[in-house]
């Protein structure tokens, strides 16, 4: 069995310090970087021109790996300046009993990542709505 060494140096954006450094992880990190870059360009989604203001993204976040994924890969291709836009990560609080409310504000303020949490009690509309054990 291998160890995982750590990333630790700073040639890599703050979210990803701290990150394996086998090469299974480098190649998965560079592919993923290669596609949302494809898809970036292949849907045009910078407009503008030299010059303009940068758009803005909002990038939400639910809290899962999926999420997280693509918001660590929209700042890594921002940190190369390959991707001319500023970017906010956004949360809605569906103030569901249990769910930890401070993990995410958490890692966006150790990570350093301009993001809003937007509360509103969904949860209790649902629960409202739909009969317990179901999903629809």
């Amino acid at each position: 069995m291998t160890d995982i060494v750590q990333q630790e140096d700073t040639d890599v954006p703050a979210l990803l310090r701290g990150a394996p450094s086998t090469v299974e992880f480098k190649k998965l990190r560079k592919r993923l970087l290669r596609q949302a870059r494809q898809a970036i360009d292949d849907f045009t989604m910078v407009p503008g021109e030299a010059g303009q203001k940068p758009a803005k993204w909002l990038v939400c976040l639910s809290g899962g790996k999926d999420s997280y994924t693509l918001l660590g890969v929209l700042l890594e291709l921002k940190w190369r300046g390959l991707l001319p836009v500023d970017l906010l990560a956004c949360n809605l609080d569906q103030a569901q009993p249990g769910f930890p409310e401070d993990v995410l504000p958490g890692f966006f303020t150790k990570n350093g990542i301009d993001h809003v949490i937007v509360r509103e009690d969904t949860y209790s509309i649902v629960t409202d709505k739909i009969p317990a054990h179901r999903t629809w």
